[in-house]
């Protein structure tokens, strides 16, 4: 951008740095170093862009949950991490030699869009952008308004779209293609958590058969020391059993749970303008209603797959006439533990990933690496998997039919605890770290790498 003024990185980052301190101060009414949620509403009028976007802005951007206003280093973290979004998103617009944005070039770009390129328009986009009156518009006041869209809105939509739609109060997003949006975010956001899950399980699944084994064993057993040694006697074979009926109820089940993740956010992140909603609590109510949609696919694959990895059944078909030899209610054993399981360790794993995602740019002040966003995947998975263990051995008794059919989970919580001690109701929770951290490194991770790849 500009580039009569840069001509290295060092230039850019300087101008940059520049061009957001300089944006900073402006909204900055009273001048005392810090925004409040008021300076971001009043930037927002100023550019006619709805108000609940100062909301989602500002909950994105403080460093901690009470926080009540934003310093400038709070700021220029939230700037550097989407610094290549903003930066991607004004090259696509077809820009002069100079690398700044003319009255032509808005033309040429309303024209590409199938939007009118009328002069009338091209000026008032022009002056929408172009608030000293140059006659044309800059990298910098360009990223000024991304700046200002939440990071939904700022990638699920062109910026010449959203452009216009501030400039001149016309909206191109008709009911029927933002229907359109919807469908193929759904679309999207399924097959990305589909790969990825059911990636990912492929890959652990000798780990999960250890656990599950570990787990089914009802007393004391042996130490995991002593269970290693009969990995041998298990085989290969005998780690891969089930696997088919993992993978299938992993992929169809994370691919369920991902879509309605995204749609419910997308359509419930307009709330944030409220005073007591935060894009947190979007987050994992979404999470929350996505795990009881993918769970109730999963369930009967995940029943097939531990009837299989236990040996009970030499294969999955012999398995499901087992099951459900007295109706289909057999596929559906361990249903509340499963979902006591499921539901807090999506919200608690969703949660730890992003406020350490969040946690790390702010500390880089600069957009995560892939590398690092993995890292930071597999050990939200972990802490996850460590405080949901006592829930997971309750699904996996159930689901091998160590407990009596309809037994409620409180009851089998005392008899765990009566017969075996407390410590057994984190029986496999080790395996289990070991099997969700890089599982969460691929499903939490992986999902959003597949997705920015589609």
């Amino acid at each position: 951008p500009d580039r009569r003024r840069l001509s290295s990185v060092e230039d850019f980052f300087r101008y940059t740095e520049e061009e957001g301190r300089r944006f900073f101060d402006e909204m900055d009414r009273d001048h005392d170093g810090k925004l409040k949620l008021d300076d971001l509403k009043v930037a927002m009028r100023r550019r006619k862009m709805p108000e609940w976007y100062a909301k989602a802005f500002y909950e994105k951007a403080k460093p901690t949950f009470f926080a009540r206003s934003l310093s400038w280093e709070d700021f220029e973290s939230a700037m550097n991490e989407r610094e290549s979004t903003m930066l991607r998103a004004y090259n696509s617009l077809g820009l002069s030699r100079s690398g700044r944005m003319t009255q032509e070039d808005v033309k040429k770009s309303l024209k590409r869009l199938g939007l009118p390129a009328t002069d009338e328009n091209a000026t008032a986009m022009l002056k929408h952008l172009d608030l000293e009156g140059d006659g044309f518009v800059t990298y910098g006041q360009f990223r000024n308004f991304m700046m200002l869209l939440p990071k939904r809105v700022a990638t699920s939509s062109d910026p010449s779209v959203l452009w216009f739609e501030s400039s001149t109060m016309v909206q191109i997003n008709q009911p029927k293609s933002e229907r359109s949006a919807t469908v193929k975010l759904a679309i999207q956001a399924a097959l990305a958590g589909a790969l990825a899950s059911g990636t990912s399980t492929a890959a652990m699944h000798p780990l999960d058969t250890l656990k599950t084994r570990v787990q089914s064993t009802v007393g004391k057993g042996p130490g995991m020391k002593a269970f290693l040694k009969t990995i041998p006697e298990i085989g290969a074979k005998g780690l891969y059993r089930g696997i088919i009926p993992a993978v299938v109820g992993a992929a169809s089940g994370h691919g369920f749970r991902t879509a309605t993740y995204e749609v419910v956010c997308k359509l419930l992140v307009p709330l944030t303008a409220l005073p007591l909603i935060t894009e947190i609590q979007i987050q994992g109510f979404g999470s929350g209603l996505g795990t009881l949609v993918g769970t109730s696919v999963r369930i009967p694959c995940e029943v097939l797959k531990q009837r299989l990895q236990t040996g009970q059944h030499d294969n999955a078909v012999e398995a499901f006439k087992a099951i459900t030899k007295n109706g289909t209610k057999g596929l559906f054993a361990g249903t509340a533990a499963t979902l006591s399981r499921e539901i807090p360790f999506y919200v608690i794993g969703l949660v730890t990933y992003e406020k350490l995602k969040q946690a790390a740019a702010a500390a880089k002040r600069k957009e995560l690496t892939a590398w690092e966003t993995i890292a930071l995947g597999g050990m939200s998975g972990a802490i996850a998997a460590a405080a949901t263990t006592p829930a997971d051995v309750l699904k996996t008794r159930a689901m091998t039919g160590q407990t009596a059919a309809g037994e409620a989970m409180w009851v089998s919580v005392q008899n765990i605890v009566k017969k075996e001690g407390a410590p057994a109701l984190f029986k496999g929770v080790i395996p289990r770290m070991l099997w969700i951290a890089p599982l969460g490194a691929m499903n939490f991770a992986g999902y959003e790498l597949a997705k920015r790849a589609m």
